[in-house]
């Protein structure tokens, strides 16, 4: 797959350099109300605005001109209204609501990614030292704040909702017994593929008190009977008996290649005959000239997360998981949200 750039122009450029400022502007929106605001009443005028946001009138102003510049809403006849995407993807309550994904961006990249020149020259997460803690991980330092953890917590979330739309439906687990959600957080793609394959048993396999959370999820939907949990760190804990098919979703981005390459042959071990690793998250090119989004999130994992993983192409997946001993690989991407990808290997 070629991911071709496009040519650098002035325009872009000048997107590129004032990044920061337009996230800022998106961000505004969302915790201002105004996408939902403009939902329920498309075609305001910048004074009824002002008044329903709450701000005098030049704020509003600049932050409509702003808005309106980078088409994320429309001004018509002196009346604004959502962008269509901003409609689909910005309003709360919608199935496609992004904005606590936004929230991880506003207060935990942002900051973390003040350190990108510094996590470069040294080859590590430089930008983790903004988040109180001494432990190595950014994941492991959120249990001190509180606020922080809720906000990536929302996010994740919020990415397990886009996801679990679409993976039962790409993948096919009706000849899997027990599907293993390795990392499953919050229960919500375990939930999802119990759902859609009523057949199966699944379970969440992460930490004690993760597994915690996700248990209360699934008993508030009745589904503790085909729906469990398994405590404990997939880099040394045995995986649940009679498991046969495990699923990394949004997981392996976390570390380098070299760690999932032990991971991916731990997991080959554990598996039976015919059993099965799936990968799903967003994939880089083969070619390394992108796609733009896998660029733009690769950062976050070297300046804050671990300092070492990153949004690795599909072909460094499939040279791991051949390694690990996986004897057919297979590459799904149809029907996907953007840039994301599955790949299935077979032991």
């Amino acid at each position: 797959m070629s991911n071709m750039p496009p040519e650098l122009d002035w325009e872009r450029l000048v997107l590129i350099a004032g990044g920061h400022t337009a996230f800022q502007l998106l961000w505004a929106g969302v915790e201002l109300g105004l996408y939902d605001k403009l939902s329920a009443r498309p075609g305001q005028t910048l004074d009824e605005l002002a008044q329903s946001l709450g701000l005098a009138r030049q704020p509003a102003r600049i932050l409509l001109i702003g808005l309106t510049a980078l088409g994320v809403i429309k001004l018509e006849h002196e009346r604004y209204r959502n962008a269509q995407l901003t409609e689909d993807r910005m309003v709360s309550g919608k199935p496609g609501y992004v904005a606590p994904i936004l929230g991880w961006q506003a207060h935990i990249v942002y900051p973390g990614m003040m350190d990108f020149v510094a996590s470069l020259k040294e080859n590590r997460n430089a930008g983790l030292a903004r988040f109180p803690g001494t432990e190595p991980t950014l994941y492991e330092r959120l249990t001190h704040d509180k606020r922080l953890e809720k906000v990536f917590q929302d996010s994740m979330s919020g990415l397990s909702k886009q996801a679990n739309l679409f993976l039962p439906k790409a993948m096919d687990f009706s000849c899997f017994k027990h599907v293993v959600d390795a990392g499953g957080g919050d229960g919500t793609n375990a939930m999802a593929i119990a759902r859609a394959y009523p057949g199966v048993k699944a379970s969440v396999f992460d930490s004690a008190s993760v597994c915690d959370h996700a248990r209360q999820n699934i008993a508030q939907v009745g589904m503790s009977d085909r729906v469990g949990t398994w405590a404990g760190n997939f880099f040394n804990t045995p995986f649940p008996p009679d498991t046969d098919c495990i699923v990394y979703c949004h997981i392996l981005t976390i570390w380098s290649m070299d760690k999932n390459r032990a991971l991916l042959k731990r997991t080959y071990d554990a598996l039976p005959e015919g059993g099965a690793v799936v990968i799903f998250n967003m994939m880089g090119g083969d070619d390394d000239r992108g796609p733009l989004s896998t660029a733009l999130g690769s950062p976050y994992f070297l300046a804050i997360a671990t300092g070492e993983g990153m949004l690795h192409p599909w072909k460094d997946y499939e040279a791991a998981l051949r390694d690990a001993g996986f004897r057919q690989t297979v590459r799904l991407d149809q029907g996907l949200p953007i840039d994301h990808g599955i790949l299935v290997g077979t032991k």
